[in-house]
């Protein structure tokens, strides 16, 4: 499928050209359309494998396999069903942002998605964390400095997700690994060091959005083997 190289679109965001926003809705919906197509097909391998347990239930080896698939499948299913039922953040456009609810939403889907290497843990204040911005924006934010941070290097990797609500409110994201961080803090301070193409696109366009919503990415280095990152916002009240 070839996506139209440009849409005659607004941007909603300063410093965004509008082509790029129309080239992301676009897999925004092909992604969507790839999610139903594969809950239709996670749902038919239950049916049938289910269907096989109970034929074969006092074969122990094809019980345990059965089981197996299952509990990959279901685990699969959830994050299809995830992205599915997941609406337009009804903060989108406006003018506040909470960022305790933003976080939650997000650490469940992150929670399905990471790989086995990595351990999350989210935190968040029960209370109201209010921002200026926009919550679509702010999430492709967070998820891409999240992704960013499990993608640098190999071995485990703890994160610790969270909004601030104490000061200047905003997103704390703080990275420990299993090994040296290499030029994970530093590029994210200068996506420039990057000699990776694809990253340093990743890096900058972080920036491009921080610097749209009107924030700043404040990197503090946690040893050699971590590392803090800050998505500041203007806070309200």
């Amino acid at each position: 499928m070839e996506l139209p190289r440009e849409i005659p679109v607004s941007s909603p965001l300063p410093g965004v050209p509008s082509g790029e926003i129309a080239r992301l809705e676009a897999m925004h919906r092909l992604a969507m359309g790839a999610a139903h197509a594969m809950n239709n097909a996670f749902t038919a391998v239950v049916g049938e494998t289910q269907f096989l347990y109970e034929d074969h239930k006092h074969e122990p080896e094809i019980v345990e396999a059965c089981e197996a698939i299952l509990a990959q499948i279901e685990r699969c299913t959830r994050i299809t069903r995830a992205l599915l039922t997941r609406r337009n953040p009804s903060q989108a456009g406006a003018s506040e942002v909470d960022l305790a609810r933003l976080v939650r939403e997000l650490g469940n889907l992150l929670g399905e998605t990471l790989g086995r290497g990595a351990e999350l843990e989210v935190n968040h204040p029960d209370d109201l964390v209010l921002v200026r911005g926009d919550a679509a924006s702010l999430e492709v934010a967070a998820l891409t400095l999240v992704h960013y941070a499990t993608e640098q290097g190999s071995g485990s990797t703890r994160l610790r997700f969270g909004a601030e609500a104490s000061g200047e409110a905003g997103i704390l994201l703080e990275v420990e690994r299993g090994e040296s961080v290499g030029l994970g803090a530093t590029a994210l301070r200068d996506p420039g060091c990057a000699e990776d193409p694809l990253l340093r696109s990743q890096v900058q366009a972080l920036h491009d959005l921080t610097a749209a919503l009107g924030g700043q990415l404040q990197v503090r280095e946690l040893g050699p083997r971590g590392y803090s990152v800050r998505l500041a916002l203007p806070r309200i009240g």
